[in-house]
């Protein structure tokens, strides 16, 4: 089983993101800003990071620098993103990025993906 971390700052999106993953079989805990975020990580590290952005506190780009400072370098990070500028966070560590608004397919595959890679198989 797959242990993601989900982090955003609606909740609606959460409550859509964390009810799919774990209906495929996925442990999902959530987050609601990035500070929160790192706390999580810091406690118990996920196998994967789905991560928004734009949030309060902390956001998402401040986490991903934060996390690549600390030398998590192994933690695959999904970025959410509705911004143009999505490819900048493939630049400072992201694993891959999910444009919002997604739909569920676009969110299983990804996830897939990179859980795959996880596993050690080729993705």
């Amino acid at each position: 089983m797959t242990f993601i971390l989900v982090v955003d700052d609606e909740r609606a999106i959460t409550d859509f993101v964390s009810e799919a993953l774990g209906e495929e079989g996925h442990s999902v805990r959530v987050c609601h800003d990035g500070a929160s975020a790192l706390a999580a990580i810091h406690a118990h590290l996920p196998d994967l990071l789905l991560l928004d952005i734009g949030m309060p506190v902390m956001s998402g780009d401040q986490v991903l620098r934060e996390l690549r400072a600390q030398n998590f370098s192994q933690l695959p990070v999904i970025v959410a993103t509705a911004g143009t500028n999505a490819e900048q966070f493939l630049a400072q560590g992201a694993t891959a990025i999910l444009r919002k608004p997604f739909t569920l397919n676009d969110l299983l595959e990804l996830v897939e993906r990179c859980t795959v890679r996880l596993d050690g198989r080729a993705a």
